[in-house]
């Protein structure tokens, strides 16, 4: 299995797990580019762009530290690749018509970072949310869900998100998990993170649209 070196914001994310640490690296290096493109031709407010996936693996993040925190175990490595590629292949903002597109470049990338081939397989194939049982898999299903807040960013607007489709602390959630003061921190999360990020230019630069981004999170993270 390969192993990225953290060559990124070594010195003001010292806050936050290598695993996600890593993860940021790896988008800013290798993969904000794809979505850079999106914002650059069809995907101008970034609904599918930099900005939704950066804010997606910051809510995986929590998630990761709230199941951890509870002996609930996961490789949230598998779910930080599926978030990075889940809208790589887009070709516009309607329905998802790549996913297999998008999926098969995952495992390619992972394949040509010196992963072996179930771990590629595995962690590509979680795009297709294919295994509801998986709890690697939920947490794609859920951050994707709870950053639909990104329509709904004005106050007068927040009660318009679904939150019933959250698995989250919710009946369907893969890990028998029923906290319900949790589950509306999560999407109180998810709101804050849009409305912040509804203030930065879509011209900002990946690092610092990270590092924007992670500065913020650190502030009002609620595990």
């Amino acid at each position: 299995m390969a192993i990225y070196p953290i060559t990124f914001a070594q010195n003001y994310f010292n806050m936050i797990p290598p695993q996600l640490n890593n993860a940021l690296a790896v988008f800013k290096e290798d993969i904000a580019p794809l979505y850079r493109k999106h914002e650059e031709t069809f995907d101008l407010e970034s609904h599918h762009g930099r900005f939704h996936i950066i804010r997606c693996l910051l809510l995986a993040d929590s998630l990761y530290r709230y199941y951890e925190s509870n002996s609930i175990s996961l490789y949230i490595e598998k779910s930080f690749y599926a978030i990075m590629y889940h809208d790589a292949m887009r070709e516009d903002n309607g329905i998802d018509e790549w996913e297999l597109d998008s999926t098969y470049c995952c495992y390619k990338y992972l394949r040509s970072k010196g992963y072996e081939h179930h771990f590629s397989s595995t962690t590509s194939n979680i795009i297709l949310k294919a295994n509801e049982a998986n709890l690697e898999e939920q947490i794609l299903y859920d951050v994707d869900v709870l950053d639909y807040n990104r329509f709904f960013f004005i106050p007068e607007e927040k009660h318009l998100f679904k939150d019933y489709k959250l698995k989250f602390a919710g009946p369907n959630d893969v890990s028998g998990c029923t906290d319900i003061d949790a589950r509306n921190k999560i999407i109180q999360l998810a709101q804050d993170l849009v409305q912040y990020s509804e203030t930065l230019l879509i011209e900002t630069d990946t690092e610092q649209l990270i590092k924007q981004m992670v500065e913020h999170y650190l502030k009002i993270k609620p595990f």
